[in-house]
Formats: C-alpha cells, structure tokens, sequence
C-alpha cells in the first residue's frame, strides 16, 4: 500500500489522500470498518489519471459517490477508496437540461430544477444520493426512475481510461441496476432532460413528497434508504413487517419501526449488526413467504472484494442445520395488543390467527389505563371480559386468557393497574412505557434520543421502580426489559427470580437484547418467554426473530417456557 500511496502522490495531493480512512465517517450507515487508502480527485484529469495508476499497480479499488448507498464490513476493506472530489458537485442549466457532475447531490439538483422551473426531477428530492452513484443504480422513488430522464453519461472506462458519452439504452438500464455493475466504468457526469413547469407546482410537489418521506421513513435514524430490492410482485416492507420482524434488533441495528424496508442505526451499530439483522430479516421472509430478498446497498470489504454478504445459503434458509429458528414452535402468546388500547385487530381478528397457528394459549393484553395515549379504557374491562368468555366458547382448542399489560410508575404499588383489579384478569404482566407521570418519560426519552446526562442516576431510578413493581406486585411477566432507558438487567434477573417472574424476549422491540439476554442468562434460575407483542393480527404467534437473539446468545431454549423443539413431522422431540 506504501507504494501505491508514493504514486498517487505524483497525482494528488497529500491532503487528499488519507490511510485508514474510517469509512463509518463517509457512509450514511455511520457504521464500517476502515479503508487501506482514500483519495479524492479534484478534476477530472486526476480522477483519469488516479484510476490508470490503480490498474497499472493491479490495485484493487472502488469508486464512491456521498455514500448513501454502501456498507464497509468492519473488517475494513484492504483496496483503495476513490472518492468523486468536490470539483465534481456542479449543476448547470442550458434550456430544458441540467449537466450535473458526479458529485451533485440529488436534493441541490432538484433546487436547481425548481428554480429553473423544470419539472421531472421532483421524484428524485428526497433520495440521499449524488447523480454518479443515481445514475449507476437507476435510482428511483415514488414512480420515478433516473432512466427515464437520463439524455446521457459521461463514463471512464475502467479498462481503456477513456471518456465518452453512453446514453441510457447503451447503459442498459433496469430496476436497481445497470450495466455499470458488470463493466466497472465510472460515471462522472449526467445530462438530464425535463420539461418546462411552473416553480411554484414543482416546489409544492416536492414539499409535498418530503412531508410523505419524513412521515413515512425514519429520516432521522442512519440508514441506507431501502435496504432490499422490490421482490418482484411483492413490496419488501410488507414482507418484512408480515414476518414479524418489524422493531427486530440486532445490536445498534434495527428494523425500523416506521418502515419496515428500512434497516437503521439506532446508536453505535456494527457493521456486524448490520448484516446479521439483514440475515435474519432474509431467513424469516424466506421461511414464511418463500420469497428471497435481495440487498440494495452494496456491501464491500473482509476479503477485499464486492459480494452479496455472508448470506445464509438456500439450504440455511429452508432450516436444514441444527438449533435454527425452524427447530421450534411456540406453545402459546401471552402479550398481545387489540382495538382496545393501540392494536388494530378485534380479540377475535387475535385469537383466530393464534387458532390458525394452532397456539394452546393466547392472551389479550391491553396496555395498562395510566398511559395517556393508548391505555385500556378500565370502563372496557367487563367488555373485554365478555369479548374473551365468547371466544372460549367458539374455540374451545384454544384458551384464550384475559391480561393487561400494565405501566410501571414510581409511587404507590409501582402500577398504573390498582391491587384490586387484579382480580379483574387470570394474570398480569408490566413493563416500563412512554406517556405516563410518574415514570421519568421526558429524561428517558431523552435518553434513549441520545441526551444521556445523569445517565447512572436514571439508571438507578429506573432499576429500582422495577424492582419495586415487581416486589409489590404479583407479576407473570416483565415485558420487554431494558427498553427505553438504562436499567440494571442483572439486578432485576435477580429479582425476577426471587418473584417468580418470567423475563421476556419481545419480537416487537429489541429488548431483551442478545447481550441482555446473555446478562439475565448467567442466573441460572432465571426464566424466559418470548412475545410476540403483536399489535396486528398476523403478528400474533411471531417468535422466530427473539428465538434467534435467544440462541445467538448461547441460551439453551429449554430456559424458555413457551417453546418446544419439533421433529420434522412435526411432533414433539
């Protein structure tokens, strides 16, 4: 590498070339191991003359735009990072087309658009992109493709060095794709062709999409945009969400709760995380849907060269080694959400889906009446009540149990939920929420945003309301421990234990976590469940996603009360 440093030189200059780029500080991810070398030519000349240097050294190398659409392993990668220089983000209006360097970003040539009252470009506002990695990936959003305004394209090529002009036909342009993947050629400028509009429309168009974005994707969370390609007939989200794996965590990586086709960066995701979640992801739409997701985002590094992932084979997927997801099934689903507090199914949309996937229990668990937003009406109780006698009788296979999930609080019995309703449910279960008094929701709100001053003090509160919940109370279940705020995990297993209170792992939220997980695990007496926490019908019975946190870490399943181990025909081993 020193030697391709020394040549480089000769090109570029010193400031522009760095060794052991962190590459977390270039990628929208914020998250990835660490380059060999990162130069950043700054005319074209240099960017010619940079990329003949790499093939005459034989040195392996890749191209990057704003970043926006790769993940670093955090193995790092041992080639060369060729970063499309400043000199390359110019935009430049002649009549009814904008010339745009490979380095523009998408949301300044959507003002330049607009103020040139241009209209065909407001699809492409949002997209956090340059017009090179654009046009390499036929970028798109909202019915809207690059190839569909390309005019043409100004490519070096990879294997000649020379520059000339390809339009989109010869660049063979597809979903997600063109022919740049296969050839290596580097894109460094686009002309783009639109149609005359009125400035104001188009600015009303594009406030317009950028309200849909920011109320419909997590915008404010690191990420890659939509982590998978649209499977064919099929909307990646939807599958993603249908299998239960919405909220899923994996470390700081998270399946994002607002949209599902997303894959996150809650707070100091690994690269690591990151590609384990999406396995997992791909496992359980696989399993259930039979349908394979593939990455949109390129993953690069560990062995130097561009591959899908350490993706799961065909023959992982379809469950084929031991101890996998598919070894189990769940017994029964004693956390689930319905129209009676946030959910949107009825307890009969619940209890037929838990019919369906044959469970022996299931639970109506409404959130507790002190949460200002979505608590259970207590006026509803003897509702609820009825609504459950009525399925008991209609499905006698399935018993069917009426709980609520309370909300601990500081003060008097630690519940939102008096000692004299107890008598009101077959049994209760509480865990920490948002959107009460009494419970510190501001500080650890503000917590879990990243504020984290006094954070051993709230770490402190927050244990001992806990521990005094679950001490004055007689609790079946702790839901979701460690959610939205520091907690003591193992202090609470401990008294977990000492109340014979089970400690569960939540398919909707990421908690416990696998390191949590493993925290409660060293107590030997401590047990588990896993729930599904389903706030819509076809979530109910979903297990698969924190049995895997479960075995990832180390925890021997017969710990967990409500799983079994299956044969291959199905019956108990």
């Amino acid at each position: 590498m020193n030697k391709i440093k020394e040549q480089l030189n000769r090109i570029i200059p010193e400031e522009y070339i760095i060794a052991d780029a962190d590459m977390s500080a270039y990628t929208s991810f914020k998250a990835g191991g660490k380059a060999a070398l990162l130069v950043e030519p700054q005319t074209t000349e240099e960017l010619v003359a940079t990329l003949n240097t790499l093939k005459e050294l034989d040195a392996e190398y890749l191209v990057l735009g704003n970043g926006t659409n790769i993940l670093v392993r955090d193995e790092g990668y041992p080639g060369v990072i060729v970063k499309i220089g400043k000199a390359f983000n110019y935009v430049r209006h002649y009549g009814n087309t904008l010339v745009c360097g490979a380095g523009a970003l998408l949301s300044v040539v959507a003002k330049v658009a607009a103020a040139s009252s241009l209209t065909g470009f407001e699809f492409a506002s949002g997209i956090p992109g340059s017009m090179g990695g654009a046009v390499f990936m036929n970028a798109g959003a909202y019915g809207g493709e690059i190839k569909n305004i390309l005019k043409q394209a100004k490519i070096i090529s990879k294997d000649s060095g020379e520059i000339r002009d390809v339009t989109a036909e010869e660049l063979e342009m597809s979903y997600r794709h063109t022919k740049l993947h296969e050839t290596g050629d580097i894109v460094v400028e686009a002309t783009i062709e639109l149609e005359e509009g009125d400035e104001e429309e188009i600015r009303a168009q594009m406030n317009e999409l950028a309200a849909r974005r920011n109320s419909k994707q997590p915008v404010q969370y690191p990420s890659a945009g939509s982590f998978f390609k649209r499977p064919e007939g099929h909307f990646a989200g939807k599958l993603i969400e249908d299998a239960g794996c919405k909220g899923l965590c994996v470390g700081g990586a998270e399946v994002s709760t607002l949209h599902s086709g997303f894959i996150i960066n809650r707070g100091g995701a690994t690269a690591t995380d990151i590609l384990r979640l999406m396995d997992i992801v791909r496992a359980c739409v696989y399993e259930q849907f039979g349908v394979l997701l593939e990455p949109e985002v390129r993953i690069i590094g560990g062995d130097g060269s561009e591959k899908e992932s350490e993706f799961l084979t065909d023959a992982e997927m379809k469950g084929d080694q031991e101890l996998t997801v598919d070894d189990f099934e769940m017994i029964y689903d004693l956390h689930t959400h319905t129209k009676y507090s946030h959910g949107e199914g009825t307890v009969e949309d619940n209890v037929r889906v838990a019919v369906d996937k044959k469970l022996e229990f299931i639970a109506i668990s409404d959130h507790g009446p002190g949460h200002l937003f979505y608590g259970v009406n207590r006026n509803d109780f003897p509702n609820m009540k009825t609504d459950i006698e009525k399925m008991n009788v209609k499905f006698p296979k399935t018993n069917v149990k009426m709980s609520v999930e309370a909300n601990t609080v500081y003060e008097g019995n630690g519940l939102d939920i008096k000692p004299e309703e107890f008598a009101e449910f077959d049994f209760v279960i509480a865990g920490f929420h948002f959107g009460l008094f009494g419970c510190g929701s501001i500080r650890n709100w503000l917590w879990s945003h990243g504020i984290k001053l006094g954070e051993e003090s709230l770490k402190a509160k927050n244990t001992k309301m806990i521990v005094d919940s679950l001490r004055k109370n007689d609790l079946a279940i702790l839901t979701h421990p460690g959610d939205k705020g520091p907690f003591d995990i193992e202090e609470i297993a401990h008294v977990c234990v000492e109340t014979d209170t089970l400690m569960e792992i939540n398919c909707r939220h990421c908690h416990l976590t696998t390191e949590e997980i493993k925290i409660a695990a060293a107590i030997p007496e401590v047990k588990f469940i896993i729930s599904s926490d389903a706030h819509t019908p076809d979530a109910v019975g979903t297990f698969k996603p924190g049995l895997q946190r479960a075995l990832d870490a180390g925890l021997d399943p017969a710990r967990i009360v409500n799983i079994r181990r299956i044969s291959k025909t199905g019956k108990d081993r």
